[in-house]
Formats: structure tokens, sequence, C-alpha cells
């Protein structure tokens, strides 16, 4: 970070016991009933605070802008003058207890889904409100978007052989520009969708405070560019910052929550695209900053979005594929696709209706699972070119159908994985003859034809395969499939 003193001026305000808090743009003296963000005066490529006049502009804007969200939170911009000379302009806002921060809850693991879901529902009353324009919207424009990311890269390429190679580098940069090429088509009709709003354009878990309720500040005044955007991108930021900090879990029940909310199921198109995107920026920032091993944390996720990787669960019915299948896609917050809703969904009956549940008869039929194995492996394709990672449940119990999984996966250049649920035939009785309300229509008189016809996965190579057990607690199972991935894939 470039450090700049603290001026004389402002040393009196923190004589009593207040902190103060620096970034590379400003200096935040927190006091116990008041605290005053008062810009640097530097100027970069994305910002101006160069002069006095400058910095009052950028401290009204931030009042006006931050009412939008946190009317009791943003007072007043304070002029501090000196022998009646008016030397710099300060944020006045009201003090908010610092472990209610939402990084704090959750480096302390009390953050809890309710919170989440709060905060998603908030920022969506805000985003159903946000001022849309002719001019805001020429800021979605494929042609801008470009521009601004060009900016960034440049400004990364500085870097290049200090803080990311240039095989990193080139990665990223092909990976964001494709992405505009391929898709300029959706990105010029969520402009006709009115998806650029003026929203806050730097939603991450350092500005939003739960004390009772959520409460979202710091919003970008300095630049159009940030805050002229889509709720994809807006939403994608909280995502990318929930997964860094290792919240999976949490990043899926805020989507969700987002999404019962607003109905734009069609912003998951480009969730994964600004993902990227802003693990980048955060990296730049980070470098800047000087907190130069975090950057490098932020251009692995980044790479990490550029390669979306497929996980398959099969195995014997009544194994727990199920089961491990959506721990694994809520833990690694990947996207779920399971053979046994598609195969009702196709043949339009109900999810827990079990009449045609005979083994290789009706819905079962050869013919009919080769078309639910069709219909699942096109889901997946289309969830992957959308850069999410995809988790499919399905018994994967002939050889043909593995080998289209196989093929799918080297067509779209993604990593694959490979897990095979096994338990002994005891605890798989046990488990089939317990079932209550189930989608599955496996029941214990199917386990004997189908091992019977069952082909065991050895075609798979060993690197994209393992068997796991799955006996004992259902934890402790998804424990070591999680450390098993995580060993093969960089996930």
């Amino acid at each position: 970070m470039q450090k700049h003193n603290l001026p004389n001026y402002l040393k009196p305000m923190v004589m009593h016991g207040e902190k103060i808090e620096e970034t590379h743009i400003s200096w935040v003296i927190v006091g116990l009933h008041f605290t005053y963000k008062i810009k640097k005066p530097v100027k970069f490529n994305f910002l101006d605070f160069s002069t006095l006049e400058k910095r009052k502009h950028f401290c009204n804007e931030e009042i006006k802008l931050n009412q939008r969200y946190s009317p009791s939170i943003y007072l007043k911009v304070m002029p501090i003058s000196i022998n009646g000379s008016i030397v710099d302009y300060a944020v006045k806002m009201k003090t908010l207890p610092p472990e209610k921060r939402l990084d704090k809850l959750i480096t302390k693991n009390k953050a809890t889904p309710s919170m989440i879901k709060k905060i998603a529902e908030e920022i969506w009353h805000f985003h159903s409100k946000a001022k849309a324009s002719d001019n805001i919207s020429n800021f979605g424009k494929p042609d801008h978007l470009r521009k601004i990311y060009n900016k960034d890269f440049n400004s990364l390429s500085h870097f290049v052989g200090k803080n990311i190679s240039g095989k990193e580098y080139g990665q990223l940069y092909h990976f964001m520009n494709n992405f505009l090429i391929n898709n300029k088509t959706f990105f010029l009709s969520r402009i006709k969708e009115k998806a650029i709003r003026d929203r806050h354009g730097d939603l991450h878990s350092e500005n939003i405070f739960y004390h009772n309720k959520p409460y979202i500040f710091d919003c970008i005044e300095f630049n159009p560019n940030f805050r002229y955007i889509d709720s994809a991108a807006e939403i994608s930021f909280l995502v990318m910052d929930l997964e860094f900090r290792k919240k999976e879990e949490l990043a899926k029940i805020f989507l969700n929550a987002y999404l019962n909310k607003s109905k734009d199921y069609d912003l998951l198109k480009l969730l994964t695209f600004y993902k990227c995107h802003y693990a980048c920026v955060e990296g730049l920032v980070n470098i800047l900053s000087g907190n130069y091993k975090k950057a490098k944390e932020y251009f692995k996720l980044a790479l990490r979005y550029t390669k979306p990787y497929l996980i398959a669960v099969g195995g014997i019915i009544g194994t727990g594929k199920s089961t491990l299948a959506m721990g694994l896609a809520e833990k690694l917050g990947a996207f779920l696709l399971r053979s046994d809703i598609v195969r009702k969904k196709l043949a339009k009956v109900p999810l827990y209706d079990h009449s045609g549940s005979e083994f290789n008869k009706s819905i079962y039929s050869k013919v009919f699972t080769q078309k639910t194995y069709q219909a699942l492996f096109s889901s997946a394709v289309q969830a992957l070119g959308q850069g999410q990672n995809v988790v499919l449940d399905a018994s994967f119990s002939k050889k043909h159908f593995r080998k289209q999984l196989v093929r799918l996966a080297q067509r779209n250049n993604v990593d694959f994985l490979f897990i095979e649920t096994s338990a002994p035939d005891k605890i798989i009785l046990k488990q089939l003859k317990q079932r209550k309300r189930e989608i599955s229509d496996a029941g214990s008189k199917l386990l004997a034809p189908f091992k019977k016809s069952y082909e065991a996965p050895e075609e798979i190579p060993v690197l994209n395969r393992f068997r796991i057990k799955t006996i004992g607690k259902k934890e402790n199972t998804l424990k070591k499939a999680l450390a098993r991935i995580n060993a093969r894939i960089n996930a």
C-alpha cells in the first residue's frame, strides 16, 4: 500500500482511543459513537482525489449515494479546519459495532443462513428500486465493458512475473475477452431488460454490517463505471467474496435467496464471468495495498472460475449416492443435476409417484433411460458453458453412459472426477427398506437385478475416479469425499 502519513490536522481526532484504519484511498477514524472517513489526496486511473474540491465533491456524493442504503448511518459531510481555514473534508457516520461487520461474523462462524437470507432480501429490495436510464444502460454494452476490463488488465500487466505469471495473466485475459465475444447478444439483451442500473458497485462482506438487521454501506461514489452495473455483477461480487472465504454454503444460500426474490434466473449465465472479474480486481487491489500473498489467493480463485469442473456420483442403488451428491453440491457451491428428477420431469409424472418403478420397464426402459441421460448431459453442458461447477447424481450403471460422460468432459475441456459409492448389502437393504418420501423409485426388490446388471467403472482412468464407502455418519463420508476431491481437482 502507498502509505500517506496521517496529516497533523487529523491527529487530534485520534487522541482519545479512536481506532484508525487505512486503505489505499482513505483514512477511517472509528470512534465510540461516530466514524469519520477522510479521502487521501491520491490519483489513480480509476479515481481522482488529488484536490480539496474533488475530495469535497466525492464526500458529498458518498453521503448522497449511501443514504439510499443506510440513511441512519450516513450523517453529513464535515469540514476540517485549521485557524478558520478548511483543509479537508470528512464523511461523518454513525459507528456500528465493529464485531458485527459481516467479514468478522464469518471469521467467527457467527454468520447464519438467516442473516444471509435477510441480506439478500435487503439487496433485492434496493435493486428493485435502483435507477435505470438510457445513459446508465450504455455502461452495460460489451464494448464498454471491454474497455473497463482492458484498463484493469493493463494495470495488472505491470505485475506480471512478480505477483502473477504470464501464463496465468493470459488465461484470465482470454477467458474474459472470449466470454464477451461469445455472449455479446446476451449482454445486449440484459440492456433491453433494464438490468443495468445504478447499484452499489463494491458489494462484499467488509461493506455489510448485521446488527439486528442488515446495514449496507460504502458504495462506489468515485466512478460510475463501477456502479452502473448488471444485477449479475453486483451479486457475483458477494458470492465470490463468500467463496474466497471458504463459505460456499453461505454463497449458495445468498444466491438462492436473491433469485427467489428477483426471479432473475438469467443472471446465472453471467455469474462466473463476473466472479472471475471481481476476483481479478481484488487481486489487483491487494497488490496496490501491499497484500501480495492475499493477491495471489484471489488470482488462484479467478483461475478456478475460468475452468469449471464436473463431478459424477454413481454406484449401486441404496449406497447413498444422492445424499453424497447433494452434500457435495452444497459444500462446493456447484450446480446439482439428479437423474431421478430429470427422468420424472421427462415422463411428466409427480416426483414422488412410484407407479412406474419396475426394473427395465416403463420410465426405466432402456429407451427412456437413454433419453434421461441425454437430457442430464445436455443440462450439464449448458451449466458448464455458463462457468458453473456441476455435480451429477445418477447410477451410471452402464459402461456406455460413462463413456458419454468422459467424452462430455473432454469436449468441454473441464476437469472431471467420477465417485463410486459402495456399502455392504446389509446396509443397502436396510436403507432401501427405510425409504419413505423419496424421489427415487429404487426399493429393496430391485437390488438383486440391479447388481446383476451393474457394470463396474473400470474403464475410467484411475486418476479420474475413486470409490468411497458410505458406512458410518453421513458428515464423515462427505468430509472424506471433499478431501479426496481437493487432492485431485483444484476445487
